[in-house]
């Protein structure tokens, strides 16, 4: 498996990366290079390998599930950065397109 031109320009839309020729060309060739390790990974016999062995037990720790009266919606307004109309504002991340 490799990548082509067109996965890096798609790649490079949805990350909105504006990258030189040459720049695009060294991406391709390190996530090509990183692709082929993984098949070189794959390619490996594992099956005289042992399952993980960890080197210290793990528990998952639990807490009890409390219920809380949410913050009063002026107080969390209030933190931030900008607002309107009792919302928050952001930058836009997606085009109108």
């Amino acid at each position: 498996m490799s990548i082509s031109d067109q996965d890096i320009e798609h790649l490079k839309q949805l990350a909105r990366l504006q990258m030189s020729d040459e720049e695009t060309q060294a991406l391709k060739e390190d996530l090509n290079k990183t692709l082929g390790y993984f098949e070189d990974i794959r390619d490996l016999d594992t099956s005289a390998v042992d399952e993980l062995a960890r080197p210290i037990d793990s528990v998952n720790v639990f807490r009890e599930d409390v219920v809380v009266p949410p913050l009063p919606h002026s107080d969390v307004i209030a933190l931030a950065t900008e607002s309107e109309d009792g919302f928050f504002k952001v930058p836009r991340t997606v085009d109108a397109e």
